[in-house]
């Protein structure tokens, strides 16, 4: 009982700091770059590599707006401070696995992970978001059984923790809400962007087409465009949300 009340208090606690593990995992990934090549031995080869790399973000970023385009509110979200759920959530994507916001979490990570090459940094950055959410994992299953009992454990006992099972999809009740995506992931979209343009830039002053008296020297048109274009969505965006109602929706 003990043990339980431990792990509980380290999910808690986890949890509340959860929004510095991109910072730690930018870090683990900058400290590969002392080592790092382009691919090929080409930036463009590696541009090409980079894109890849991207697109697994993006699918982790998917599964997120897929979670939160159906979910009702109090239910799956930003909520940093403490445990929130008025429902169990069974349907949609949860329909096939009980953690998919951290299944998304891990792909969005992983595809900076993947842009060194690196495989104990993939080892490292494994074993870390194994350990860290593992505990915020069971924080989070210890409230919800404590609050919903036994209509909790029904469900859980069918559905797997992180890695999908692929049937008995069950379509969820509520409509798809682009709106909500947009009001809600729209930093996870830009900070993608801004991370890869860090690493690329970064990558090719390390590598020698750098100078530190002259540091602009070494960026590049595709940095341009993807940092320009995500900045530009972003303001534009965050001023929406800050001064309007359009992407409130009702009960989300």
């Amino acid at each position: 009982m003990a043990l339980i009340e431990e792990l509980d208090q380290q999910g808690n606690f986890l949890f509340r700091w959860r929004s510095y593990i991109p910072g730690f995992i930018l870090l683990l990934c900058l400290y590969s770059l002392s080592k790092f090549e382009f691919l090929e031995d080409s930036y463009e080869t590696n541009l090409y590599y980079a894109a890849a790399c991207f697109v697994v973000s993006l699918l982790g970023l998917a599964v997120r707006c897929f979670v939160i385009g159906y979910a009702p509110a109090r239910t799956s979200g930003r909520n940093t401070k403490e445990q929130v759920a008025d429902v169990v959530n069974q349907e949609g994507i949860y329909s096939l696995v009980r953690h998919p916001l951290y299944l998304g979490n891990f792909l969005m990570y992983l595809g900076p992970v993947l842009y060194f090459r690196d495989v104990p940094l993939l080892i490292v950055f494994s074993l870390f978001f194994g350990f860290y959410y593992e505990r915020i994992m069971f924080a989070e299953e210890k409230f919800l059984r404590d609050k919903f009992g036994q209509d909790y454990l029904n469900w859980a006992d069918k559905i797997p923790a992180f890695i999908p099972k692929f049937s008995g999809y069950v379509k969820p009740k509520l409509g798809f809400s682009f709106r909500n995506i947009l009001k809600r992931e729209y930093p996870s979209l830009f900070g993608i962007l801004v991370i890869f343009v860090i690493f690329d830039y970064a990558a090719s002053f390390k590598i020698g087409f750098g100078d530190w008296k002259e540091p602009w020297a070494v960026i590049t048109e595709p940095q341009i465009w993807a940092f320009g274009i995500g900045a530009a969505f972003y303001t534009i965006v965050r001023i929406i949300v800050k001064t309007t109602k359009w992407l409130v929706v009702e009960g989300r």
